[in-house]
């Protein structure tokens, strides 16, 4: 078996260059072509990948990495320090798909930024010598490892216009549907398969496209339902990650919308608690947690009671009649992507309470949920997963901070937006519980958006024609090297 069949729930995205990633898809076909200077291993621990070692100044401003320049790109190219420079700064240059560059939560904070615009180059990350990269930021960053992991922050080359990584595939056909990947010849250690077709399958025809042997994985199954994955006695078998999404609804603030008013975000947030705690999510959301208000993991900084959370969330019940009687008047645009069947239950639940939903709530294709939610912001609810970081808390800035490379301008919220450029700049362990609780307080009095929960991330396959590799798995993995041919 030469050739590996996946399924995937949504289309990848046109732009398959690691400083356009915006969404969860591209990341997760990026990471099989493309490596970051580092890893983040299943329970938020900092793993070598591209780097085999890096030190830390004591004042956690200058990083200092030791690149493994044996790894090759899929040209022949050995991979060196001046190959991230360059990937970097040539991927601040891009206009970016998102609100904000994919990089620029973390290359704002290196030395030169506020000169980027001019000079086009950052001074503080330098090359030392072909294998020692240095990266100075301006203030210390405790979490700058973790924020360095991840495909957007990979190193590449340009070739005919084409993007090559040193991962382990590389992409040489792509269209809406489908999608060809190559193994990475120039690899020392090549992947199990010479080629790897993908193909986008709906998550409704998942289990069936399995069942007749369409396909061999489908990858992100966490949005499908599956008959007995779990069970060993199964031909079916799967995976899963540790909590790797948010599950939230983004309330749209801007000026004009329902939710610009604080009362109606806090009403929604009480409403939607008051509504499903206790009751079961859809079937496909089996694999995920229950739901949770707080924006930070159970094992996390940051978290407070949950008795104390809870008493947050209801200090919204004076407002629930009012907010209800102006969606009677003005009915609610909600959309999704993949998540069809949670819109269905979220609707449908609410509705029942007596909110009032428009008609043109519906599920987007993902290009165009994200381009609601970057860009035009022309609905009052997305209900949608947001990339959620374990081990140190930094992580939400990705998606809460004012320079964050996920954020929106619908759920800007200047208070939690300011503690957390705060924390950014904390390196007494000591401080980081109490400084992320009171991050914690902010998202539940300001409400960006509700959150429902955390989403794990689940790979499932055919036993019989595919086995999983017992090799280290990264916290999100999705990668096609996971599997081998039996």
């Amino acid at each position: 078996m030469k050739t590996l069949k996946v399924g995937y729930p949504e289309y990848w995205g046109e732009n398959m260059s690691p400083s356009l990633q915006h969404t969860i898809y591209a990341d997760a076909m990026l990471a099989n072509q493309f490596e970051a200077l580092v890893s983040v291993g299943p329970a938020g621990s900092i793993k070598p990948l591209a780097a085999k070692e890096w030190v830390a100044s004591e004042d956690k401003r200058i990083y200092t990495f030791k690149i493994d320049t044996e790894r090759t790109f899929s040209n022949g190219k050995k991979l060196s320090a001046q190959d991230f420079k360059y990937s970097w700064e040539y991927g601040l240059s891009l206009e970016p798909k998102s609100s904000n560059s994919s990089l620029q939560d973390v290359l704002y904070k290196v030395v030169g930024f506020e000169d980027f615009e001019k000079t086009k180059h950052l001074s503080g990350l330098r090359v030392i010598d072909s294998g020692t990269l240095e990266v100075e930021f301006k203030n210390p960053f405790r979490a700058a490892l973790t924020n360095l992991a991840g495909s957007r922050m990979s190193a590449f080359v340009l070739e005919n216009g084409k993007h090559l990584g040193t991962g382990p595939y590389v992409i040489e056909e792509s269209s809406d549907k489908k999608l060809v990947l190559t193994a990475n010849e120039f690899r020392r250690n090549p992947p199990p398969f010479k080629e790897v077709h993908v193909e986008v399958i709906k998550p409704e025809f998942a289990q069936k496209s399995l069942d007749e042997g369409v396909i061999d994985v489908y990858s992100l199954a966490e949005h499908a339902e599956f008959n007995n994955c779990l069970d060993d006695s199964s031909n079916t078998g799967c995976f899963a990650g540790t909590e790797s999404r948010h599950i939230t609804m983004v309330l749209n603030a801007k000026e004009n919308r329902i939710f610009q008013k604080l009362e109606n975000r806090l009403a929604m947030q009480s409403l939607f608690y008051q509504t499903f705690m206790g009751k079961e999510m859809p079937a496909n959301m089996k694999i995920k947690t229950e739901l949770d208000p707080q924006i930070f993991l159970p094992l996390q900084s940051g978290r407070i009671e949950d008795e104390v959370a809870m008493a947050k969330v209801k200090e919204g019940s004076a407002y629930i009649d009012a907010f209800i009687a102006e969606t009677q008047k003005k009915p609610l645009k909600m959309v999704t992507g993949t998540t069809g069947n949670l819109l269905k239950w979220a609707k449908d639940g609410l509705s029942e309470r007596g909110v009032k939903f428009s008609e043109d709530s519906t599920v987007l294709p993902m290009k165009d949920l994200a381009a609601t939610y970057y860009k035009t912001h022309d609905t009052d609810i997305a209900l949608m997963t947001l990339s959620v970081a374990s081990g140190d808390p930094d992580g939400i800035y990705h998606a809460l901070g004012s320079n964050g490379a996920i954020t929106s301008p619908m759920m800007f919220k200047k208070e939690s937006a300011s503690l957390l450029e705060a924390g950014r700049k904390i390196l007494k362990l000591s401080q980081i519980d109490e400084h992320y609780q009171k991050v914690t307080t902010a998202a539940l009095a300001e409400v960006p958006f509700v959150h429902l929960g955390y989403l794990k991330t689940l790979m499932v396959y055919r036993k019989d024609r595919v086995k999983l590799e017992k090799e280290y798995k990264q916290r999100e993995d999705n990668r096609f090297s996971s599997f081998g041919p039996l």
